[in-house]
């Protein structure tokens, strides 16, 4: 019977990964010097993260750990890139409004 380490890991690396990623855009509007450097440092971190859990949720169907912590890890994600690329699309589909 095959644990479900590698489904843990992707799961906390995309819940991770993808809270980072908010952080970095909600530190400040006028950000100073250091400020900067920490948005820098927790958008790549976050990415990192993303991928970690993407690499470590592909591993877990390869190694066909049961359970659905593996499926959840790649949905966070999706959910993320849903969210981003939405707005997106229904402003080139019905413009900005004005």
């Amino acid at each position: 019977m095959a644990t479900q380490k590698k489904s843990k890991w992707s799961l906390a690396f995309s819940i991770i990964g993808v809270i980072a990623f908010g952080v970095s855009y909600f530190i400040s509007k006028n950000p100073t010097f250091i400020e900067k450097i920490v948005i820098g440092i927790l958008f790549i971190f976050g990415i990192i993260l993303m991928v970690g859990g993407i690499i470590s949720g592909i591993c877990a169907f390869k190694t066909k750990e049961k359970g659905i912590l593996k499926y959840i890890g790649f949905l966070v994600i999706i959910l993320l890139v849903i969210g981003l690329a939405l707005p997106l699309l229904l402003m080139v589909l019905f413009g900005f409004g004005g």
